[in-house]
């Protein structure tokens, strides 16, 4: 039978499998998925049940979904310039590498065409099969960050933080925003979007620590890929990276690709902060799986140079993995089980994504099952169904 057209009050078993929810140990035992929620966790192999898909995960470690909360995205797919068709096809091909919900993220831009982008993300979010990766929301890097600290953003785009500027791309389904604090005047657009449940996050900023023990007080969440776009960490100075660091409510983004950040960097964060205060980030970039070797991103020419992609200038554009590899990568410095958290439970309570990243009865059946030696992976479901 084929799992991804499962009809209604269909049941899969998944078993033989060892159970690994993120920041626990690992467990054997059965897995039984009733439509698209875990009813049951059993030792024994269930039988008798009408319409029973069985999925064998021996030598297979199964998790919950990995959820990307910062990802321009791959295949070709770029949130700020793609058609609804584009998206369709990038979030179908994402469970390949275990990526089950996300933030579509779109950069700086003009107000209107933000706009635009946001009206395709909400139609292909609409339209996307259960078998897709699912878009919890928009993320939205700019355009109300400090032109001194762009990346590969163009700086001639980015406008001051304001409430008034924020009417102009306001939607409901902005989830999260990146913005400079120092130069939002007396946080007022900080504290508009917490007062409406939108996460904002410190990011391409040259805020001071002064400045960002005030921006976190006043809302702010979370810093924007630490370390990345924003001051160095200096011994007198410790800037809004090493705010971020002694601050333990304080959420941090990390690509740990090993090329945005060194790995004795990945340590440190991991020392400074809580285990339940880190979000790894894959910030894909189109180029990620494309056939091109080089595009324009932001307004500028980038080209894939290994596991990034750089500008002219050999300045990063972003990454070109995704977070199955970005684990792979860190195994040795975090461990499976923690590295979960980061890629999973961590972003899950950050979106307020109460449903998912944990296996347990009355959960959302978006898993992965995982060779136990290689962390290669094998099949992925969404919504209880066989996407990979």
């Amino acid at each position: 039978m084929d799992l991804k057209k499962q009809p209604k009050n269909s049941y899969t078993l998944i078993k033989e499998g060892f159970i690994q929810n993120p920041g626990e140990p690992k467990f054997k035992k059965n897995i039984l998925v009733r439509d698209d929620k875990i009813i049951a966790i059993a030792d024994e192999i269930l039988i008798g049940i009408q319409n029973l898909n069985v999925i064998d995960a021996n030598g297979c470690i199964v998790t919950p979904g990995l959820i990307d909360q910062h990802i321009h995205g791959g295949y070709g797919c770029d949130f700020n310039t793609a058609e609804v068709k584009d998206i369709l096809n990038f979030l179908a091909n994402l469970p390949k590498h275990g990526v089950t919900s996300l933030c579509a993220t779109i950069m700086t831009d003009r107000p209107e065409k933000i706009r635009e982008q946001i009206n395709k993300v909400k139609e292909a979010k609409e339209s996307a099969p259960e078998t897709s990766a699912k878009i919890v929301g928009v993320n939205l890097e700019g355009p109300f960050i400090n032109p001194e600290y762009p990346g590969i953003h163009t700086k001639e785009l980015c406008i001051m933080p304001s409430v008034e500027n924020y009417k102009l791309i306001e939607d409901d389904e902005i989830k999260l925003i990146t913005l400079a604090p120092e130069l939002d005047n007396g946080f007022e657009l900080t504290e508009y979007l917490t007062d409406k449940g939108i996460i904002v996050s410190a990011g391409h900023t040259k805020a001071d620590e002064i400045t960002a023990g005030e921006a976190f007080k006043a809302g702010v969440k979370q810093v924007t890929h630490i370390f990345n776009a924003m001051p160095p960490l200096h011994h007198r100075k410790p800037g809004i990276a090493g705010s971020a660091l002694v601050n333990d409510e304080f959420y941090v983004e990390v690509i740990a690709d090993h090329n945005h950040l060194h790995p004795d960097l990945i340590k440190l964060i991991l020392r400074s902060k809580p285990h339940d205060k880190v979000i790894i980030i894959s910030d894909s970039l189109p180029l990620n799986q494309s056939e091109q070797d080089s595009m324009v991103f932001g307004g500028h020419a980038i080209t894939k140079k290994g596991e990034v992609a750089v500008n002219k200038d050999d300045r990063f554009a972003g990454s070109l993995m995704f977070l199955d590899s970005v684990i792979r990568k860190n195994l040795a410095l975090a461990g499976f089980s923690r590295l979960l958290m980061y890629c999973s439970l961590n972003p899950a309570r950050n979106l307020g994504l109460n449903n998912r990243a944990f296996i347990a009865e009355n959960m959302f059946a978006d898993l992965i099952l995982w060779d136990k030696i290689t962390f290669e992976i094998k099949n992925t479901l969404v919504n209880g169904k066989l996407s990979f």
